[in-house]
C-alpha cells in the first residue's frame, strides 16, 4: 500500500523483515521482488507522487563545480519512481571486460564475477520493459541481418552490440497500482531517512528515524536494511550516520573516494562511401517491437592489448542549435525544446539542456527559413513522430534522420577511470533537516580522454582498411575538445565501492556493508568500475540479486 504523509500521526513506528529506503528503479525492483516473495517490506520514500520544490532542495549540493558536474536538481529526483522520472530508457549491459583489473583502472575490478551478474539481466529486463536480455545482432534479430553499412566487418571495433530502450519506464507509474494493492509492501511517501540507530556488538542497524519537513516522524524497525537512494544520496547518509568516523561502513577511508559517471560528447563525424539508403543510422526494432540500436565498440582482446578504457561510439544527428544542417526537422525540434513552458512537456531537463547547447547558435530566423524551405517533409515528419513519442505504448526514444551525403554525427559515451581525487564530502552547509550537504569534486583524468581518442582513431582505420568510410574531426586539438565536453553527475558511480576486503572497499560482493551484519547499499555508487554503460540496468540486475540473496537468508534465519 501507498501510505501518504497526511495519514500519519506527528510520531509512529512500524516493523517489517526489510526496509528499503529510496523508490527509485533500485528500490522499487528489490521492495517488489521481496514482496512477490511473501516478505514483509517497508519502503520510505523522502517525496511524494510528484515534485515538491522544498524536498527536492535537500539534495542541493554545498559546493560543485557546474562546468563538471550537473546541478542536483536537475540529476536526482526525490519522489514515487526517482531518477527513473528522468530517465531516457537506454538499457545497456556491462562487458565482460569492465570486471577484469588493469593498470588503466589502477587495477579496480570488482569482486563478483561478469557471468554472475550477467545471470540476472533477463529478469532485470523485465521489470525495465526492455524486451529480452539480448544485446546483440545475432541474438535479437533474425539470422542475416545486414551489417550497420554494406562492407563493415567486426574486427579491432565491433558493430554488433545493441542498446535496448525501455518503453521509458517510469518505475513509479508502472509499479504503482500492484504497490497499492499489495499486502506485503508499504510505502510511506514524504518521509527522508536521517539517521540510523546501530547496535554495537555485533554492530547491526536497529531502527531507521525518518522525518518530514512538516515534523512528522517514522522510526523503522527490520531486520535487514537497504539504502536504495541513488548514488550520491546513498553516499551522503551513510557519511552523515558515522561523520566523526567519516561514515558508517568507513573502515578503508574509500566512502565518498572514487567519483565517477562517464565521459561524453562529440569530436567527429564518419563519411561513409557506401549507398546511404543501406546505411541502419537510427533505431531497429526486435520481434516484440522493443527500439534497439547499434553502438561502435572496440573488441575486448584489443581493449586489453591496448590497456583502453571501454567506450562506445554511435551514429547522430547534427548539433541541433547550428541552423547549417539546414534540415527543417531538426529546426523544429530545436525551437521546440528552447521555449521555457513547452519544453518541460518534451523532455527532461537534462536531456533537454544536451540538445540545446552547443557551441554555436544560430538565430531563430535561420531556423524558421529551414522550416519553411523544408516544410512539407516537416509536417510529413511531426505528425506521426509525435504519436510515436507521446502517446503510442511502447514510445520511440527519439529520432534520428538519414543524412543524404552518408555523412553523421559520432557520439561518444567512454568509461571514467576511478581516481581517487574525483569524490564527495560532507559540506558544512546543511539542509532543512539538518543533515550536512555534499561538496562534490568531481575530476576526469588524461586517461579518460585518451582512450575517446583512441576508439576514434581505431574506427577511422578500420573503415578505411575495409574501404568504406573515414572520420572528419572537428578541431584539431581533440584533447581540449574533449575537455570542453566533459560533464556528468547523472551517473553517480563508486563513492561506495565493492570490494572483497573490508580495506579496499565500502560493500561486500552482495552489497552488504563491510563491518554492519545487516545494512545494504543498492545503487550505482557500488559498482568498482564504470564501464561504457549506462548504469540503471546493472542495478536493477543487482537489485534482482540482492533480493534472492535477502530471501535465502531471511529463510534460514531464527528469529
Amino acid at each position: 500500500m501507498l501510505i501518504e504523509l497526511s495519514a500519519l500521526g506527528p510520531q509512529q513506528s512500524v516493523d517489517c523483515e526489510v526496509c528499503v529506503v529510496g523508490a527509485g528503479p533500485a528500490g522499487i525492483t528489490v521492495a517488489l521482488d521481496l514482496a512477490r516473495a511473501g516478505r514483509d517490506v517497508v519502503l520510505v520514500e523522502s517525496g511524494g507522487l510528484t515534485v515538491d520544490p522544498r524536498v527536492q532542495s535537500l539534495s542541493d549540493a554545498g559546493a560543485l563545480e557546474e562546468h563538471r558536474h550537473a546541478s542536483m536538481d536537475i540529476a536526482t529526483r526525490r519522489h514515487w519512481g526517482g531518477a527513473s522520472t528522468i530517465w531516457g530508457g537506454r538499457c545497456v549491459p556491462l562487458d565482460e571486460v569492465d570486471f577484469e583489473s588493469r593498470p588503466a583502472r589502477g587495477g579496480a575490478s570488482w569482486p563478483l564475477s561478469y557471468e554472475t551478474l550477467a545471470a540476472y539481466y533477463p529478469k532485470a529486463c523485465e521489470y525495465a520493459l526492455c524486451g529480452q536480455a539480448s544485446f546483440n545482432v545475432a541474438d535479437a534479430f533474425a539470422s542475416g541481418a545486414p551489417p550497420i553499412v554494406p562492407g563493415f566487418m567486426d574486427e579491432d571495433v565491433t558493430a554488433s552490440s545493441l542498446e535496448r530502450w525501455s518503453l521509458p519506464t517510469n518505475f513509479g507509474a508502472v509499479y504503482e497500482q500492484e504497490v497499492r494493492s499489495s499486502e506485503r509492501l508499504r510505502v510511506y511517501l514524504g518521509l527522508t531517512c536521517v539517521g540510523l540507530d546501530l547496535a554495537d556488538e555485533p554492530q547491526r542497524v536497529i531502527a531507521i528515524r525518518a522525518r518530514s519537513l512538516d515534523g512528522a516522524e517514522l522510526v523503522v524497525r527490520a531486520r535487514r536494511f537497504i539504502i536504495a537512494a541513488g548514488g550520491l544520496e546513498s553516499t551522503r547518509l551513510l557519511m552523515n550516520c558515522d561523520s566523526e568516523r567519516g561514515g558508517l561502513g568507513n573502515h578503508s577511508g574509500k566512502l565518498g573516494r572514487y567519483y565517477m559517471g562517464h565521459i561524453s560528447g562529440k569530436i567527429a563525424e564518419v563519411r561513409f562511401s557506401t549507398p546511404p539508403r543501406q546505411t541502419i543510422y537510427g533505431f531497429e526494432r526486435d520481434s516484440e517491437g522493443v527500439y534497439c540500436r547499434r553502438r561502435f565498440v572496440v573488441s575486448p582482446e584489443i581493449q586489453r592489448q591496448s590497456n583502453l578504457l571501454n567506450c562506445a561510439l554511435w551514429l547522430d544527428n547534427p548539433p541541433l542549435p547550428d541552423a547549417a544542417h539546414h534540415n527543417g526537422i531538426l529546426s523544429m525540434a530545436y525551437m521546440a525544446l528552447s521555449m521555457p513552458v513547452l519544453s518541460r512537456y518534451l523532455a527532461p531537463e537534462a536531456i533537454r539542456r544536451a540538445a540545446v547547447e552547443h557551441s554555436v547558435r544560430s538565430p531563430w530566423w535561420r531556423h524558421m527559413a529551414n522550416i519553411l524551405v523544408d516544410l512539407p517533409a516537416t509536417v510529413a515528419f511531426i505528425v506521426p513522430f509525435i504519436y510515436r513519442r507521446y502517446f503510442a505504448y511502447r514510445r520511440v526514444p527519439g529520432f534520428f534522420l538519414p543524412s543524404r551525403g552518408n555523412r553523421y554525427a559520432l557520439h561518444y559515451h567512454g568509461e571514467q577511470a576511478p581516481e581517487e581525487n574525483s569524490y564527495v564530502c560532507l559540506s558544512d552547509a546543511r539542509d532543512e533537516l539538518g543533515m550536512r550537504r555534499l561538496d562534490i569534486r568531481f575530476r576526469y583524468s588524461h586517461a579518460d580522454a585518451a582512450s575517446v581518442i583512441e576508439t576514434h582513431r581505431l574506427l577511422d582505420a578500420q573503415l578505411r582498411r575495409q574501404g568504406i568510410g573515414e572520420l572528419l574531426y572537428s578541431e584539431h586539438d581533440l584533447l581540449a575538445s574533449i575537455d570542453r565536453q566533459a560533464k556528468d553527475g547523472f551517473h553517480q558511480i563508486g563513492t561506495t565501492r565493492m570490494s572483497r576486503r573490508a580495506e579496499d572497499g565500502v560493500v561486500d560482493e552482495n552489497c552488504k556493508v563491510h563491518g554492519v551484519d545487516n545494512l545494504y547499499v543498492l545503487s550505482s555508487s557500488v559498482f568498482p568500475t564504470s564501464g561504457q554503460a549506462n548504469p540503471t540496468l546493472a542495478v536493477v540486475a543487482l537489485a534482482v540479486r540482492l533480493s534472492e540473496h535477502l530471501r535465502a537468508r531471511l529463510g534460514t534465519e531464527v528469529l
